[in-house]
Protein backbone atom coordinates (compact mmCIF):
# COMPACT_ATOMS: atom_id res chain seq x y z
CA UNK A 1 0.00 0.00 0.00
CA UNK A 2 1.43 3.33 -1.07
CA UNK A 3 0.47 5.11 2.14
CA UNK A 4 2.42 2.61 4.25
CA UNK A 5 5.39 2.72 1.89
CA UNK A 6 5.43 6.51 1.99
CA UNK A 7 5.28 6.62 5.79
CA UNK A 8 8.12 4.10 5.96
CA UNK A 9 10.28 6.17 3.62
CA UNK A 10 9.61 9.37 5.56
CA UNK A 11 10.57 7.64 8.80
CA UNK A 12 13.64 5.98 7.26
CA UNK A 13 15.01 9.30 6.02
CA UNK A 14 13.82 11.26 9.06
CA UNK A 15 11.65 13.62 6.99
CA UNK A 16 8.96 15.72 8.65
CA UNK A 17 6.44 17.15 6.20
CA UNK A 18 5.40 20.80 6.44
CA UNK A 19 2.10 21.41 4.64
CA UNK A 20 2.75 25.17 4.85
CA UNK A 21 5.60 24.53 2.41
CA UNK A 22 3.50 22.37 0.05
CA UNK A 23 5.17 19.15 1.22
CA UNK A 24 2.05 16.96 1.28
CA UNK A 25 2.54 13.70 -0.66
CA UNK A 26 0.09 12.05 -3.05
CA UNK A 27 -0.50 8.51 -1.77
CA UNK A 28 -3.50 7.32 -3.82
CA UNK A 29 -2.32 4.87 -6.49
CA UNK A 30 -5.53 5.24 -8.50
CA UNK A 31 -5.21 9.02 -8.67
CA UNK A 32 -1.60 8.63 -9.78
CA UNK A 33 -2.64 6.08 -12.41
CA UNK A 34 -5.32 8.41 -13.79
CA UNK A 35 -2.95 11.40 -13.78
CA UNK A 36 -0.44 9.45 -15.88
CA UNK A 37 -3.22 8.13 -18.13
CA UNK A 38 -4.35 11.73 -18.71
CA UNK A 39 -0.85 12.45 -20.07
CA UNK A 40 -1.27 9.72 -22.70
CA UNK A 41 2.37 8.77 -22.22
CA UNK A 42 4.11 6.13 -24.31
CA UNK A 43 7.62 4.68 -24.32
CA UNK A 44 8.54 7.30 -26.92
CA UNK A 45 7.86 10.20 -24.52
CA UNK A 46 10.07 12.22 -22.20
CA UNK A 47 8.06 13.22 -19.12
CA UNK A 48 9.01 16.11 -16.86
CA UNK A 49 7.91 16.06 -13.23
CA UNK A 50 8.18 19.20 -11.10
CA UNK A 51 8.28 18.66 -7.35
CA UNK A 52 8.94 14.92 -7.04
CA UNK A 53 8.82 14.77 -3.23
CA UNK A 54 9.00 11.14 -2.17
CA UNK A 55 8.88 9.94 -5.77
CA UNK A 56 5.45 8.29 -5.77
CA UNK A 57 4.52 9.76 -9.16
CA UNK A 58 8.10 9.46 -10.42
CA UNK A 59 8.31 5.69 -10.04
CA UNK A 60 4.91 5.16 -11.69
CA UNK A 61 5.90 7.46 -14.56
CA UNK A 62 9.13 5.51 -15.05
CA UNK A 63 7.10 2.35 -15.68
CA UNK A 64 4.83 4.03 -18.21
CA UNK A 65 7.13 6.21 -20.29
CA UNK A 66 10.49 6.13 -21.98
CA UNK A 67 12.32 8.69 -19.85
CA UNK A 68 11.54 10.81 -16.81
CA UNK A 69 13.21 14.07 -15.77
CA UNK A 70 12.42 14.63 -12.09
CA UNK A 71 13.08 18.13 -10.75
CA UNK A 72 13.13 18.64 -6.99
CA UNK A 73 14.08 21.90 -5.29
CA UNK A 74 13.70 20.79 -1.66
CA UNK A 75 16.97 19.29 -0.42
CA UNK A 76 15.27 17.24 2.31
CA UNK A 77 13.88 14.85 -0.32
CA UNK A 78 17.10 14.33 -2.28
CA UNK A 79 18.65 11.44 -0.27
CA UNK A 80 15.32 9.57 -0.39
CA UNK A 81 14.91 10.17 -4.12
CA UNK A 82 18.47 9.19 -4.96
CA UNK A 83 18.07 5.84 -3.21
CA UNK A 84 14.56 5.14 -4.44
CA UNK A 85 15.23 6.09 -8.06
CA UNK A 86 18.73 4.57 -8.34
CA UNK A 87 17.48 1.17 -9.62
CA UNK A 88 15.51 2.88 -12.40
CA UNK A 89 17.54 3.33 -15.54
CA UNK A 90 15.26 5.85 -17.22
CA UNK A 91 15.00 8.58 -14.56
CA UNK A 92 17.21 11.67 -14.34
CA UNK A 93 16.98 13.45 -10.98
CA UNK A 94 17.80 17.16 -11.03
CA UNK A 95 18.14 19.34 -7.94
CA UNK A 96 16.92 22.75 -9.03
CA UNK A 97 14.21 25.38 -9.22
CA UNK A 98 11.89 24.65 -12.16
CA UNK A 99 10.93 28.33 -12.33
CA UNK A 100 14.50 29.50 -12.89
CA UNK A 101 16.61 26.67 -14.29
CA UNK A 102 17.06 25.79 -17.93
CA UNK A 103 14.82 22.77 -18.34
CA UNK A 104 15.93 19.86 -20.52
CA UNK A 105 13.73 18.95 -23.52
CA UNK A 106 10.47 17.13 -22.71
CA UNK A 107 7.13 16.60 -24.40
CA UNK A 108 4.86 15.70 -21.47
CA UNK A 109 4.63 17.47 -18.11
CA UNK A 110 3.11 15.36 -15.34
CA UNK A 111 3.16 16.77 -11.81
CA UNK A 112 1.47 17.24 -8.48
CA UNK A 113 2.61 20.85 -8.41
CA UNK A 114 3.70 22.67 -5.27
CA UNK A 115 0.67 24.93 -4.87
CA UNK A 116 2.73 28.09 -4.37
CA UNK A 117 4.31 27.91 -7.85
CA UNK A 118 1.22 27.14 -9.95
CA UNK A 119 0.74 30.61 -11.41
CA UNK A 120 4.45 31.26 -11.98
CA UNK A 121 4.89 27.91 -13.72
CA UNK A 122 1.84 28.51 -15.90
CA UNK A 123 3.39 31.82 -16.96
CA UNK A 124 6.61 30.00 -17.82
CA UNK A 125 4.87 27.28 -19.82
CA UNK A 126 3.85 29.71 -22.55
CA UNK A 127 7.55 29.94 -23.45
CA UNK A 128 8.12 26.16 -23.56
CA UNK A 129 7.47 23.53 -26.21
CA UNK A 130 5.47 20.48 -25.10
CA UNK A 131 2.47 18.39 -26.13
CA UNK A 132 0.39 17.81 -23.01
CA UNK A 133 0.47 18.71 -19.31
CA UNK A 134 -1.87 17.11 -16.77
CA UNK A 135 -1.21 18.83 -13.45
CA UNK A 136 -2.64 18.50 -9.96
CA UNK A 137 -3.40 22.02 -8.73
CA UNK A 138 -5.71 23.74 -6.23
CA UNK A 139 -9.27 23.67 -7.58
CA UNK A 140 -9.46 27.46 -7.21
CA UNK A 141 -6.49 27.75 -9.58
CA UNK A 142 -8.14 25.37 -12.06
CA UNK A 143 -11.27 27.56 -11.93
CA UNK A 144 -9.21 30.59 -13.00
CA UNK A 145 -7.23 28.87 -15.76
CA UNK A 146 -10.34 27.37 -17.38
CA UNK A 147 -12.50 30.50 -17.03
CA UNK A 148 -13.67 32.42 -20.10
CA UNK A 149 -14.75 36.05 -20.41
CA UNK A 150 -17.92 36.63 -18.42
CA UNK A 151 -17.07 33.98 -15.84
CA UNK A 152 -16.66 35.40 -12.29
CA UNK A 153 -13.27 33.64 -12.06
CA UNK A 154 -12.00 35.28 -15.27
CA UNK A 155 -8.68 37.08 -14.75
CA UNK A 156 -5.48 38.13 -16.45
CA UNK A 157 -4.19 34.57 -16.05
CA UNK A 158 -7.38 33.23 -17.68
CA UNK A 159 -6.80 35.47 -20.71
CA UNK A 160 -3.18 34.33 -21.04
CA UNK A 161 -4.10 30.67 -20.62
CA UNK A 162 -6.88 30.91 -23.22
CA UNK A 163 -4.45 32.53 -25.66
CA UNK A 164 -1.97 29.65 -25.51
CA UNK A 165 -3.75 26.52 -24.26
CA UNK A 166 -6.82 24.40 -24.42
CA UNK A 167 -7.45 23.75 -20.73
CA UNK A 168 -9.62 21.06 -19.15
CA UNK A 169 -10.50 20.43 -15.53
CA UNK A 170 -10.71 16.64 -15.52
CA UNK A 171 -11.54 15.62 -11.95
CA UNK A 172 -11.50 16.74 -8.34
CA UNK A 173 -9.28 14.84 -5.93
CA UNK A 174 -10.26 13.82 -2.41
CA UNK A 175 -8.27 15.37 0.44
CA UNK A 176 -7.47 11.92 1.82
CA UNK A 177 -5.50 11.12 -1.34
CA UNK A 178 -2.66 13.01 0.40
CA UNK A 179 -0.48 12.53 3.41
CA UNK A 180 -0.99 14.54 5.46
CA UNK A 181 -4.59 15.15 4.30
CA UNK A 182 -5.05 18.66 2.93
CA UNK A 183 -7.74 21.13 3.92
CA UNK A 184 -8.51 22.53 0.46
CA UNK A 185 -9.66 20.96 -2.78
CA UNK A 186 -7.42 19.95 -5.69
CA UNK A 187 -8.14 18.99 -9.29
CA UNK A 188 -6.39 17.52 -12.30
CA UNK A 189 -5.98 20.32 -14.82
CA UNK A 190 -4.81 19.39 -18.31
CA UNK A 191 -3.17 21.95 -20.61
CA UNK A 192 -2.64 21.40 -24.32
CA UNK A 193 -0.85 24.03 -26.43
CA UNK A 194 -2.97 25.34 -29.31
CA UNK A 195 -2.58 27.51 -32.38
CA UNK A 196 -3.83 31.09 -32.25
CA UNK A 197 -7.58 31.36 -32.84
CA UNK A 198 -7.45 34.57 -34.91
CA UNK A 199 -5.04 37.32 -36.09
CA UNK A 200 -5.57 39.45 -33.00
CA UNK A 201 -4.66 36.54 -30.75
CA UNK A 202 -1.55 35.85 -32.83
CA UNK A 203 -0.31 39.40 -32.18
CA UNK A 204 -1.37 39.22 -28.51
CA UNK A 205 0.68 36.05 -28.07
CA UNK A 206 3.76 37.74 -29.47
CA UNK A 207 3.24 40.61 -27.01
CA UNK A 208 2.81 38.26 -24.03
CA UNK A 209 5.96 36.36 -24.95
CA UNK A 210 7.87 39.66 -24.67
CA UNK A 211 6.51 40.63 -21.27
CA UNK A 212 9.86 42.04 -20.15
CA UNK A 213 9.66 44.78 -22.81
CA UNK A 214 7.64 47.97 -22.83
CA UNK A 215 4.34 47.51 -24.62
CA UNK A 216 5.29 49.89 -27.45
CA UNK A 217 8.38 47.79 -28.27
CA UNK A 218 6.73 44.41 -27.78
CA UNK A 219 3.76 45.45 -29.92
CA UNK A 220 6.02 46.78 -32.67
CA UNK A 221 7.93 43.49 -32.79
CA UNK A 222 4.67 41.52 -32.64
CA UNK A 223 3.22 43.37 -35.62
CA UNK A 224 6.37 42.83 -37.67
CA UNK A 225 6.66 39.14 -36.67
CA UNK A 226 3.07 38.55 -37.77
CA UNK A 227 3.36 40.36 -41.08
CA UNK A 228 4.18 37.22 -43.09
CA UNK A 229 0.83 35.62 -42.28
CA UNK A 230 -1.35 38.55 -41.25
CA UNK A 231 -2.17 41.92 -42.74
CA UNK A 232 0.13 43.78 -40.37
CA UNK A 233 3.06 46.20 -40.89
CA UNK A 234 6.34 44.67 -42.02
CA UNK A 235 8.72 47.52 -41.10
CA UNK A 236 9.41 49.44 -37.90
CA UNK A 237 8.09 52.68 -39.46
CA UNK A 238 4.85 51.04 -40.57
CA UNK A 239 4.42 49.34 -37.21
CA UNK A 240 4.94 52.62 -35.37
CA UNK A 241 2.23 54.29 -37.47
CA UNK A 242 -0.14 51.41 -36.78
CA UNK A 243 0.50 51.65 -33.03
CA UNK A 244 -0.12 55.41 -33.07
CA UNK A 245 -3.44 54.84 -34.84
CA UNK A 246 -4.54 52.48 -32.05
CA UNK A 247 -4.66 55.41 -29.60
CA UNK A 248 -3.57 53.37 -26.58
CA UNK A 249 -2.06 56.35 -24.77
CA UNK A 250 1.53 57.07 -23.85
CA UNK A 251 1.28 55.77 -20.27
CA UNK A 252 0.03 52.35 -21.41
CA UNK A 253 2.59 52.03 -24.19
CA UNK A 254 5.39 52.73 -21.69
CA UNK A 255 4.30 49.91 -19.34
CA UNK A 256 6.12 46.59 -19.30
CA UNK A 257 4.03 43.74 -20.64
CA UNK A 258 4.29 41.82 -17.37
CA UNK A 259 2.55 44.72 -15.57
CA UNK A 260 -0.42 45.04 -17.91
CA UNK A 261 -3.72 44.45 -16.16
CA UNK A 262 -6.62 42.39 -17.46
CA UNK A 263 -8.52 45.51 -18.55
CA UNK A 264 -5.44 46.88 -20.32
CA UNK A 265 -4.91 43.60 -22.20
CA UNK A 266 -8.59 43.60 -23.15
CA UNK A 267 -8.25 47.17 -24.45
CA UNK A 268 -5.23 46.09 -26.52
CA UNK A 269 -7.20 43.22 -28.06
CA UNK A 270 -10.10 45.56 -28.85
CA UNK A 271 -7.81 48.10 -30.53
CA UNK A 272 -6.11 45.41 -32.58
Amino acid sequence: MLRIETLHLLEQFNILLDTNLDEQQLIDTEVIRRLISDAEVTKADVALEVGSGCGNITTALAEATGRVVAVEKNTKFLPLLKERLAPLGNVELIHGDALRMRLPPFNKLVSNLPFSICEALAQRLIHLSFELAPLIVPSSFADIVTAHEGDPHYSRLSLISNAFFTSERLEEISSDAYYPPISGSTSILRLKPKAADDPRQEILRHVLLQSDKKLKNALREALIASSHTLESPSTKREAKKRIQSMDLGRALLEKRGARLSLSELQLLIHRL
